[in-house]
């Protein structure tokens, strides 16, 4: 994937309501990482955890507060794991989030759905313990709308974190 300095078109819909979030991924989401993510996630081939996990770690070598997208604990437990924990555990994480089940996962909903999605995130941290990070990396799997890191990124901001918040994806 070729870095750009051009917004696609979520994040200028997040932009004009002032809102944007930066992101930034390793992969395009294409017919190899679809089939990747399934195997990883669906199918639950939990070995597919370290296979990026070198670029992860060149990429986040220096970031701040790594705080990575908890999974509901229905999917974990179906799963048996977590694939965030998974694919960024090779980092030093903040478990500062938690999230509230939710009628259906985010890959069983529209594009439409997805956005209309109410929020699921609680923080863990108290004010005191975020306000110790000047900057906050969400850490997720896949970004498709965006829904989901702006949840928990209102969240943050919610309990009190003052600093700067952006995201680090494996797919866009």
């Amino acid at each position: 994937m070729q870095p750009t300095e051009q917004l696609c078109s979520d994040c200028r819909k997040w932009e004009h309501q002032g809102r944007l979030l930066h992101n930034r991924a390793l992969f395009a989401y294409d017919a190899s990482m679809k089939a990747w993510i399934y195997q990883y996630k669906r199918v639950g081939d939990y070995r597919l955890h370290v296979a990026f996990q070198d670029l992860i770690a060149a990429r986040l070598r220096h970031a701040a507060a790594l705080v990575p997208i908890p999974s509901e604990p229905k999917h974990f437990e179906l799963r048996g794991f977590d694939p965030i924990i998974g694919l960024f555990g090779c980092l030093r994480l903040r478990s500062w989030l938690r999230k509230t089940a939710t009628e259906r996962p985010q890959a069983q909903k529209t594009r439409q759905e997805r956005l209309k999605t109410p929020q699921s995130f609680h923080v863990l941290a108290s004010e005191q313990m975020l306000n110790r990070a000047r900057q906050i990396t969400l850490l997720d799997d896949l970004y498709t709308t965006g829904r989901t890191l702006y949840h928990a990124r209102d969240a943050l901001v919610a309990a009190g974190f003052k600093g700067t918040i952006d995201s680090f994806t494996l797919i866009r």
